[in-house]
């Protein structure tokens, strides 16, 4: 178990917190590690001693072995359902929620959003129904009906202070992955290999899933001048080094973690994102300034790509995106706040 302990002087009660009021918050991940996860939006950024205090957060995988925990944040449905039948998930969301009650621990779940795409299932139902709050980082609907909370991904610009960075090469696009590269990747691959984008060149880095590496690999071979790979997980580093030296970056699945993860990595290194048109992405273009995040309308097409890095180069954005409302701090006291009140509630 890994906990980030909140000091017993000092920040808790400059906030006006008090040793007993402050809550115990299990969350169901690994502790934070070098590189990006999500629960790095529940730490902030304590670089200069400012992040959030006032609760106290511990970390470990199985939430059936919660003991002195208010709150259980379960980021990650599948840690109480398990990858079983549905009459064996059903089963442990109920015996989930009843150890919620018998030690009186609120639960605040996180909605990913490549889980609001599929069907309810029971449990899924159940597990949200006893959620004192349910959070999503866009505008989205529980299990149970309710409209998700949502806390914005915060922004990464502090986070790489003093990591290497590299010039844009003028006409690189870029298609990148934390992890493995989604599914939506191969898909882009094909549309550039199609397009008529002379001026263009593309790169892919990021771990090609082994059930697609025939395709890849047919892809790039009748591409040899256009487009390149780096097939491997990346480190933060790579990563970096990777977006900074794109011209812009094709993020797809805008709606799954590390697809905003992504998104919001290439808009804190000042690189603007072609992404679908959307909802949620036409917020956040608002949100940013103009022309950081260009959309194209329904699944991207080669059609659709030449016209939208012609836009692009006539009308480049300039200055840097605005994402003062995603400041790292900002975001994880959004999420304190949610825990804190959950806590006061059961």
């Amino acid at each position: 178990m890994f906990s980030v302990p909140v000091p017993r002087t000092g920040a808790a009660t400059e906030q006006g917190a008090t040793e007993a009021s402050v809550p115990t918050v299990l969350v169901t991940s690994r502790p934070p590690r070098y590189r990006v996860d999500y629960v790095d939006q529940l730490i902030g950024d304590d670089s200069e001693g400012r992040a959030p205090k006032d609760v106290v957060l511990e970390f470990r995988t199985d939430p059936f072995r919660a003991r002195g925990a208010d709150v259980i944040h379960l980021t990650d449905i599948s840690s109480v359902l398990g990858d079983r039948s549905a009459r064996d998930r059903t089963r442990r969301a109920k015996r989930f929620v009843r150890l919620l009650r018998r030690r009186r621990i609120a639960l605040v779940r996180t909605l990913r959003g490549e889980e609001a795409n599929g069907p309810d299932s029971r449990a899924e139902v159940i597990v949200d129904g006893a959620a004192a709050a349910v959070l999503a980082l866009h505008p989205t609907t529980a299990a149970d009906g309710r409209s998700a909370q949502v806390v914005a991904h915060s922004h990464m610009r502090d986070r790489f202070l003093g990591f290497p960075r590299q010039e844009s090469v003028p006409g690189r696009v870029l298609i990148t992955a934390v992890t493995t590269l989604h599914p939506t990747c191969r898909a882009a691959l094909t549309v550039f290999g199609l397009a008529d984008l002379p001026a263009w060149t593309l790169r892919v880095a990021g771990k090609v899933p082994v059930e697609h590496e025939a395709a890849y690999m047919r892809t790039l071979a009748d591409h040899p001048d256009s487009m390149s790979l780096c097939d491997e997980l990346l480190s933060d580093a790579s990563c970096v080094s990777e977006v900074s030296q794109a011209e812009i970056v094709i993020v797809g699945a805008v709606e799954v973690y590390e697809s905003q993860s992504i998104l919001m990595l290439a808009l804190s290194l000042d690189r603007p994102v072609l992404v679908e048109d959307t909802e949620q992405t036409r917020s956040l273009a608002e949100e940013v300034g103009p022309s950081w995040v260009r959309r194209h309308s329904g699944p991207l097409t080669a059609d659709e790509l030449e016209k939208t890095l012609a836009s692009f180069r006539a009308d480049p954005p300039t200055g840097r995106p605005n994402l003062e409302s995603r400041a790292p701090n900002l975001i994880s006291a959004q999420y304190r706040a949610v825990y804190r009140a959950a806590a006061a509630a059961r």
